[in-house]
């Protein structure tokens, strides 16, 4: 994928977050948010070396807020 310069921001994450999710659930639409976020959390770290959030829930909420 290589997102890791977008998912430095957190609109930069949440875009690349809905992105994925639309493209991923064309071919499965059982993909979760969960499924997703850990998929860019990952990416985040291999490139960071550090999670870009604590957890999917830290995520969720800072996702909808905005």
């Amino acid at each position: 994928m290589m997102w890791s310069h977008r998912l430095v921001t957190d609109e930069g994450f949440i875009q690349v977050f809905w992105d994925t999710l639309r493209e991923l659930r064309e071919t499965d639409p059982s993909v979760t948010h969960e499924q997703v976020y850990e998929l860019l959390n990952d990416e985040y770290r291999e490139a960071f070396g550090e999670d870009r959030f604590k957890s999917f829930d830290a995520f969720r909420k800072r996702r909808d807020r905005r």
